[in-house]
């Protein structure tokens, strides 16, 4: 695996770069450039890419006095909330892709982004989302930066027309197998329309997000109430067996006539991501859910708390994920028989991820008038 250069040696990056995973930092705002934390975790190596989450943002806009000099620009200029919340979260992405620039370089694009959201209250039109990504991408203008966009709703076909531009796009809050595979076919479709509109195919990347976190949270509460004497035995295990089943379907789109064809004009892998962005995780969680999701060219997104946890902690050793496919459908039938469906489930959380930040930009929005 392409590494790039780091201040110190330090155990836990070289344990999961062995294994070819690599950490992201899930609760990005301008506070961890003031306190120097970012650039801290990256050049020890520990921290490859940054995710900006409107819920972090408007804490530390509520918060702290990081934010208060860009706002009462804005607010001189009678700027709209929502144009104040873009300008305050392309400001970040800015200074966090200049932060992560050369691993970016160092790794010729496999690492070092950073992902930035648009407003949720878009999701029913893809049309919308699509020109709000590609504007926000050109006010962050810098080659690191992923515009996430929520596989729910419009969300897909939206993916499509931006990475068709040539924008990078973060997918996110997938919970099955199946929207999993709808991502990675909007992706190759993007790249070809791209491809096909002069976009070099080595300028557009894609990364999906599987909420770990979240699906584990809402099978086990499912679980919580089951008379099932089995229910207890599988506590804990949805995320897993999921994510195995993801892998494998990665592992297949690369390996198909598909990708093929799209690698050879100089396609990018799309990458996974496990995350827990739905539920609250405790650091111990993050700590736990790394150690359980091992494999090659995947990425973990952890909030600052289980980053500080994890540099304290050894034994990440073995892929967990490859190979594993039949003891995750084992896993997925024991839910069978307690009564779970995946499909309405998945569903049912992607509507609860869509509410969820909603509400977080909603808080955004107001923090900004008021901060």
């Amino acid at each position: 695996m392409t590494t790039w250069p780091r201040s110190q040696r330090s155990g836990v990056p070289d344990q999961l770069a062995a294994e070819g995973v690599t950490l992201w930092l899930d609760d990005y705002h301008r506070g961890r450039l003031a306190d120097g934390s970012l650039q801290r975790l990256v050049a020890d190596g520990l921290v490859g890419g940054v995710i900006s989450r409107p819920a972090a943002v408007a804490r530390a806009v509520s918060d702290t006095t990081a934010y208060q000099d860009q706002l009462t620009g804005l607010s001189g200029a009678a700027a709209p909330a929502e144009d104040r919340v873009y300008a305050l979260i392309a400001e970040d992405a800015r200074a966090a892709c200049a932060a992560l620039e050369p691993v970016f370089r160092a790794t010729k694009g496999m690492h070092g982004w950073v992902s930035l959201g648009i407003s949720p209250r878009l999701a029913g039109s893809a049309r919308a989302m699509a020109d709000h990504s590609r504007r926000l991408a050109e006010m962050v203008d810098r080659p690191n930066v992923l515009i996430r966009i929520p596989v729910a709703g419009r969300g897909l076909a939206a993916a499509g027309d931006v990475l068709a531009h040539g924008v990078g796009v973060h997918l996110s809050s997938v919970y099955s197998v199946q929207r999993y595979a709808q991502a990675v076919d909007v992706y190759f479709r993007g790249l070809e329309r791209a491809t096909a509109d002069g976009h070099p195919a080595s300028a557009v990347a894609s990364l999906v997000s599987l909420d770990v976190g979240h699906l584990n949270a809402r099978v086990d509460a499912v679980l919580d109430g089951s008379a099932d004497p089995r229910a207890a035995a599988l506590r804990g295990q949805a995320g897993v067996a999921v994510a195995r089943l993801v892998y494998r379907r990665y592992e297949e789109s690369l390996g198909g006539p598909h990708w093929r064809s799209l690698v050879a004009g100089g396609a990018r892998p799309q990458r996974l991501l496990w995350t827990s962005e739905n539920a609250p995780e405790s650091p111990r969680a993050a700590v736990t859910r790394v150690e359980r999701l091992i494999a090659w060219m995947t990425s973990h997104a952890v909030p600052r708390q289980g980053l500080e946890a994890l540099e304290h902690h050894e034994g990440f050793h073995g892929d967990t994920l490859s190979g594993e496919h039949g003891a995750a459908c084992r896993v997925l039938d024991a839910y069978g028989w307690a009564g779970i469906a995946f499909d309405s489930l998945a569903h049912e959380l992607e509507a609860a991820a869509t509410e969820s930040e909603r509400a977080a930009w909603n808080r955004l929005l107001m923090a900004t008038q008021t901060g």
